[in-house]
């Protein structure tokens, strides 16, 4: 069975600077159907979109990608670890949970270049290495 992953937005930024290690592993694993999105990666992305070239090119391939619906209950899991996280003298930023709480929920693991998703207990993370 396939690993489920979650490609955080830190990821898709390299997969469309066609950063090649980025772009090997999520080729492989969008041919295998392997690729989540949720829609805190999707804005975030489109966010830093340029032109309208680049708006084109993102959202043809994000649109097929298969993608996750957050629902009021998962809200609620993100405040809850948030809180917690804080408890511990944690603080990362709420979309950053969002995205790992989803990860969790569903077992997926996350890819990512961001090192603070460690602190996130019980989050299966496959950290690229910034070089």
């Amino acid at each position: 069975m396939n690993r489920k992953i979650i490609g955080d937005t830190s990821v898709w930024i390299e997969y469309f600077k066609n950063n090649p290690v980025v772009t090997d592993f999520m080729e492989k694993n969008l041919l295998e159907d392997n690729i989540y999105i949720i829609g805190i990666i999707v804005s975030e992305l489109i966010q830093g979109i340029k032109n309208e070239e680049e708006r084109s090119i993102i959202r043809s391939n994000l649109d097929a990608v298969s993608y996750i619906e957050m629902k009021y209950e998962d809200w609620i899991s993100v405040g809850d670890l948030s809180s917690d996280l804080r408890k511990k003298g944690v603080t990362l930023p709420l979309t950053d949970i969002a995205i790992a709480s989803v990860a969790k929920k569903n077992n997926f693991q996350l890819a990512t270049f961001d090192r603070h998703f460690k602190l996130i207990p019980n989050l299966t993370v496959y950290e690229f290495s910034k070089n």
